[in-house]
């Protein structure tokens, strides 16, 4: 029976202890989020100041050739059957 109370004694006093930090543990996260989403539109913000009115970029990529092995798989000629 005491085994039964102590248990039971650490789980209330656990959840009081949880009650009482998770205000405080929440506004640290939503701290350093709302950081990091403020520094994510600053930077978004500063690039478009920077440009130019009228002023057009065009961003390439490479032309990549598909890489796939010509001797992969055999050709299958279908006939149609009416």
């Amino acid at each position: 029976m005491k085994v039964l109370f102590t248990i039971l004694f650490f789980i209330f006093l656990f959840g009081y202890i949880f009650r009482l930090l998770l205000p405080y543990i929440m506004r640290r996260i939503m701290k350093r989020i709302e950081k990091k989403i403020t520094e994510q539109f600053n930077t978004t913000t500063n690039r478009k100041q920077t440009r130019r009115e009228n002023q057009v970029i065009i961003k390439q990529t490479e032309k990549r050739d598909k890489k796939v092995d010509k001797d992969i798989g055999d050709y299958i000629e279908f006939e149609e059957e009416k």
